[in-house]
């Protein structure tokens, strides 16, 4: 019986010591971790905020595969919500703040348990955009218990934000690849004044030139403050695949003939009857489109005509979007 005594007093004391011990420490947390990537600081802002993309990238979902989540009118933006049921409860998470592009400010709030504060930051590096994810907050004297049993809250939640960044940039390098085509046929294309500049030059070595050539035709444009008439279009002159060269024009459309200075001309496309194809998509992939309206026209009874100048119109280009798959581009074939 006295043996008993000493062991109910043991347990108490480790009971009053224990209490005293969780009591005395450090409630509060700040748990983070960053991944750089080489994606528009834009289309990372756009898919965090919206929480209805979060079901693509959520590190939880590996975790618990009976999750339900529900999403009320709003989930973008300040205010916007959404919450969830899953094996260990209810949650919601709801956006305070934000700066477009930059930063999100947001709070998580499970069924029992202290509020965390949620915080994204997007910042530019030479080497891509670093995404920092993470959470902070003070922990009361239960969920201290808890972490303690558990290892700590850093040891658990730490790797739970790596992953769902390297699955948040998995997500989004596949969506930027998205790409698609369509054939809209025969149309009357009008024609028009332009001004270009022009270049031949090895296929591998287009893309750098049209990166110098498009701008320099706008600078001059803005300069002599020259009111444009349509999108920037890509006119090709020559593509010899056997010798893996091209001759091209970079060129914006204006309302009328203009006396031009130095190397940017003026030129004029004539009206002329074409087959046209819309392509949606970065231009790392164009070229499927190019491939797939050559076949088709020739598929529709088509000619296309002997020694004609196809050309491609950017109607939504990278300084419209950043977003690669939201990239249109029109083509146009000239036939007989």
């Amino acid at each position: 019986m006295k043996a008993l005594k000493y062991l109910l007093l043991l347990i108490l004391v480790l009971i009053i010591g224990g209490s005293i011990y969780i009591a005395t420490l450090n409630g509060n947390y700040d748990v983070k971790r960053s991944r750089t990537m080489k994606i528009p600081a834009e289309v990372i802002y756009n898919n965090v905020n919206d929480y209805k993309n979060w079901q693509h990238w959520g590190p939880w979902y590996e975790m618990d595969s009976t999750i339900v989540a529900s999403y009320p009118a709003k989930t973008s933006g300040v205010d916007a919500s959404y919450t969830w049921t899953g094996k260990d409860g209810a949650g919601s998470m709801k956006t305070l703040s934000l700066i477009p592009n930059k930063q999100l400010i947001q709070e998580l709030q499970f069924s029992q348990g202290s509020p965390s504060e949620i915080t994204w930051n997007i910042e530019y590096t030479n080497t891509g955009n670093k995404v920092t994810w993470g959470m902070k907050g003070e922990n009361s004297f239960s969920e201290k218990a808890f972490w303690l049993t558990q290892g700590g809250i850093e040891k658990n939640m730490a790797p739970m934000f790596s992953r769902g960044l390297e699955l948040l940039e998995k997500h989004l390098l596949k969506e930027m690849d998205k790409h698609s085509f369509e054939f809209v046929g025969e149309v009357d294309h009008g024609g028009g004044f332009y001004l270009y500049q022009t270049t031949s030059c090895k296929i591998n070595d287009a893309d750098k030139k049209m990166g110098e050539m498009f701008p320099a035709v706008a600078e001059y444009i803005e300069k002599n403050k020259i009111d444009t008439s349509g999108k920037p279009f890509l006119l090709t002159h020559n593509w010899d695949e056997q010798n893996k060269t091209t001759m091209f024009s970079t060129c914006v459309p204006v309302k009328e003939r203009i006396e031009t200075e130095g190397n940017v001309l003026t030129g004029y496309l004539l009206p002329q009857k074409t087959f046209k194809t819309v392509y949606k998509g970065s231009y790392t992939n164009s070229y499927k489109a190019w491939e797939a309206a050559y076949k088709e026209l020739a598929k529709k009874g088509f000619k296309e005509v002997e020694k004609g100048e196809p050309f491609e119109v950017y109607k939504i280009r990278p300084t419209d979007n950043s977003n690669p798959a939201e990239w249109i581009t029109e083509i146009y074939i000239p036939i007989e």
